[in-house]
């Protein structure tokens, strides 16, 4: 997911933070102490790479990792920050990290354009992507934006997607990842996050109103995604990683999330009570975790399967261009009787 923070120079101060404890890490590879499970077995080292800094929307895995799920699992999971350079994709191209997190769109894009990726589990259910508007805009349905001027990170896909679905046109601005704009002009508009923007809205004291993107019909899940190669070389490794993610999920979600929190702020200090309390809260309230009986990490096969057929029919993604491969597996949930997704092929 793409998180928007408030101030332009605060994810300018964390990208550079998290642009050196990369290479910190990368550097150190070779020395890192080797870790035992309570069995006293060596711990297996897994990457995982975010797409932004540490936030409440990366809970379940601050919360395994806090907890020790990983550890009971037999891994040593090292957390790399995300941001706007992160290049998450390009990081498990290269075995830099073994999984990253993408929305499922993207990941099946890459995926019909034979970028060899599965999506193995995912971590949120529904989409937190929307709108952000000044409570007195007059605009509160999406065909409204025809000819609008939005800020938004150039190239996503829900942007065709509205265009294409309401026959509209919008002026996309690039981002600049603050919220002052917003701020100062009553009829801009914005992308934003359910679980972020709002919050630093209000405390800003001024009255904003949200468009959620997943009420216009685009709702891609969120999730983590690895190499078809390491799903074939390393299956135990995925399941356990996945299985004791899954745990953290729940646990994060239903139980005391203050293990998760206390990590989060250790990483990102900007990360106050607060706002962890008001994205969890969003999460739950909004059942973007968890929804409508969907099981924590599973990937509903008929939601998935009618996602690619609109990629396709909006012409977001060349029918010609289709994964050779399952893109998308649930056979690493606990419940190993759930099997492989489509392909997304089409009659």
């Amino acid at each position: 997911m793409v998180l928007l923070h408030p101030s332009k120079r605060l994810a300018s101060a964390l990208s550079l933070l998290a642009s050196l404890l990369i290479l910190s890490f990368l550097a150190g590879c070779g020395g890192r102490e080797t870790l035992t499970s309570p069995d006293g077995k060596a711990l297996k080292r897994v990457v995982l790479q975010t797409d932004w800094f540490p936030q409440p929307e990366h809970g379940g895995f601050y919360q395994a990792l806090a907890k020790g799920f990983y550890k009971e699992a037999g891994l040593d999971v090292v957390i790399l920050p995300g941001g706007p350079n992160a290049m998450s994709t390009q990081k498990v191209l290269k075995g830099q990290a073994h999984f990253a997190m993408n929305r499922a769109d993207t990941i099946y894009s890459l995926a019909a354009r034979k970028v060899p990726l599965l999506m193995v589990m995912a971590t949120l259910q529904n989409d937190p992507q929307a709108l952000l508007l000044h409570a007195g805009n007059p605009i509160d349905r999406f065909e409204q934006l025809d000819g609008e001027q939005v800020m938004a990170v150039p190239g996503l896909t829900w942007v065709r997607w509205l265009e294409a679905r309401y026959g509209i046109e919008l002026e996309i601005i690039p981002h600049d990842f603050g919220l002052e704009r917003f701020i100062n002009d009553p009829t801009f508009i914005q992308q934003c996050l359910l679980t972020n923007e709002p919050y630093y809205v209000r405390e800003a004291g001024v009255e904003a109103k949200v468009l959620p993107l997943r009420e216009s019909g685009f709702n891609p899940p969120h999730g983590i995604y690895c190499l078809q190669e390491t799903a074939l070389e390393d299956p135990e490794m995925v399941a356990r990683f996945v299985q004791a993610s899954v745990r953290g999920w729940r646990d994060f979600i239903v139980n005391d999330p203050s293990p998760a929190f206390a990590l989060i702020a250790e990483l990102n200090p900007k990360m106050t009570p607060g706002f962890m309390d008001f994205s969890r809260n969003t999460l739950i309230r909004e059942g973007l975790v968890t929804d409508k009986g969907s099981g924590t990490g599973f990937l509903e096969p008929v939601r998935m399967d009618r996602l690619v057929r609109e990629l396709h029919e909006l012409g977001i993604v060349d029918r010609a261009n289709q994964p050779e491969e399952p893109w998308f597996t649930n056979r690493f949930l606990e419940d190993l009787s759930l099997g492989d997704g489509p392909s997304g092929a089409l009659p």
